[in-house]
């Protein structure tokens, strides 16, 4: 049995969250940038509470999509705050933990993230979905067939989940199949097309809430 929570000593803890570093700094290497798209396809969906198997996933033969699940072909993007590269971050934090003899040396005062409202949050999928909108159309692609899901994984703003999604126009008439937006603590379909998977059309427009905010 594992050690709870309350036995444990400053170095046991220590060691835990290295480890948590570790494979935090795995989780971000390129070489499982797969498993990190699925990750937010399955966050997506346990939102949505749509039950699934890990074998419904499959990577696409090129991309975009990143990621097929049934019907859907999801294309999956990070939203950060400016500046901020997660490799770069998680890699330091490791040094850090690595480097502590104990439990104070690691305390650090972070500033109280900023609530934003909706239409603040999404304008900030507006640099990558214009991007991605642009480089796809000049591939001959079409957009109609893409499922995109945003994670925003912020660290200086949370979104105020009580404060009102205005329409996504812009995004709509980029023209995807639909678009989604997850975040640490909730899920929302922003729009879904008649063609789009029936899954996502059922649940648009609500905000769903998680239990556990996961955030990276």
């Amino acid at each position: 049995m594992g050690a709870k929570l309350g036995d444990m000593d400053d170095s046991d803890f220590l060691r835990l969250l290295t480890i948590q570093a570790e494979q935090a700094n795995a989780f971000l290497s390129n070489a499982r940038k797969w498993e990190r798209e699925r990750w937010v396809c399955q966050r997506l969906l346990q939102g949505l509470n749509i039950p699934y198997r890990n074998d419904e996933f499959t990577a696409a033969g090129q991309e975009p999509p990143d990621v097929l699940f049934r019907e859907a072909s999801f294309e999956v993007f990070f939203v950060l705050d400016e500046g901020r590269r997660l490799n770069d971050e998680w890699r330091v934090e490791l040094q850090r933990r690595r480097s502590a003899f104990s439990l104070s040396q690691l305390v650090r005062r972070e500033a109280k993230p900023k609530r934003i409202p909706a239409n603040e949050l999404l304008l900030r999928l507006a640099p990558t979905l214009r991007k991605k909108a642009h480089n796809y159309q000049e591939r001959g692609m079409n957009l109609g067939e893409l499922d995109i899901i945003a994670f925003a994984a912020l660290k200086r703003e949370v979104l105020d989940l009580n404060s009102h999604f205005p329409p996504p126009t812009e995004y709509l008439r980029q023209g995807w199949r639909s678009l989604s937006l997850v975040g640490p603590t909730f899920a929302r379909v922003l729009f879904a097309h008649p063609d789009a998977p029936e899954f996502l059309r059922n649940n648009l427009g609500r905000s769903i809430v998680f239990d556990v905010g996961i955030s990276l």
